[in-house]
């Protein structure tokens, strides 16, 4: 009689790994104990394996075993995040909510330069394709992992000859510097979220383990009417959970 299959073996597993019997960075059990419990082959257990990193249950430490992934979440609150008089004076959203959170956020500067347009940006920040943006490019890293990355476009004849057109980071985030410069302040916030499977590329940059998918998020800030900032983020979704307070009536 055949033994159970490799998806049967990691429906068992996995129900394991749910119910907490094998827990977030405990040891999964050895080929030699797989082969034993299930009564299967080697050739069966490494498929099983293999189903389980692919969906990026489990991950490999060379010389010590394989361990079920362990997830710390960085809650993004996205209904307040941008409020002031929910954050210290002088920080950003992120810089606020990571240390609440005791998370370790670094912001690394990628470049700054004057683009012509991309035409989903032009439409987010209603200009013609082709018109004149300054880019800045980030790389988030969170407790030393890259998380996300973040490229913001303004209006290059708005921003031209400020900090934002240069490359040098900002004290106190973008968005005061941007408010300063407009003379006028920043009112609405939204945001549009797409979940995919990452490129490649994508997985590279942010060094991202089998079946981690991303978050893409299209974020265009308004100063009354008027859109004066388009940013396209990228997330890692093994690192970020998002919160929503809605309201009803």
């Amino acid at each position: 009689m055949a033994g159970p299959s490799a998806r049967q073996i990691a429906d068992d597993l996995r129900r394991r790994i749910d119910s907490g019997e094998i827990p977030p960075g405990g040891l999964m059990p050895s080929e030699s104990e797989i082969i034993t419990r299930y009564g299967t082959t080697k050739a069966t257990v490494r498929e099983t394996v293999n189903i389980l990193r692919t969906e990026g249950r489990i991950v490999s430490r060379p010389g010590k075993g394989i361990f079920v992934r362990k997830f710390k979440r960085y809650d993004r609150h996205g209904s307040k995040r941008h409020l002031r008089s929910h954050r210290p004076a002088g920080t950003s959203p992120t810089q606020a909510e990571t240390a609440q959170q005791d998370i370790r956020r670094e912001l690394q500067l990628l470049g700054v330069a004057t683009v012509p347009a991309p035409a989903e940006i032009a439409e987010l920040l209603d200009v013609p394709t082709g018109t004149l943006l300054v880019r800045r490019r980030h790389l988030i890293t969170l407790d030393g992992d890259p998380a996300q990355t973040a490229n913001s476009y303004f209006i290059a004849e708005q921003v031209q000859g400020t900090r934002i057109a240069r490359h040098e980071a900002i004290p106190g985030g973008v968005h005061a510097e941007l408010a300063s410069v407009l003379g006028r302040p920043l009112t609405e916030a939204r945001e549009v979220f797409v979940a995919r499977m990452p490129t490649p590329q994508e997985t590279e940059t942010l060094n991202l383990l089998p079946g981690t998918p991303v978050v893409e998020l299209s974020r265009t800030i308004y100063a009354g009417e008027h859109a004066v900032e388009a940013t396209s983020f990228l997330f890692d979704a093994g690192w970020h959970r998002f919160t929503y307070d809605v309201p009803m009536d």
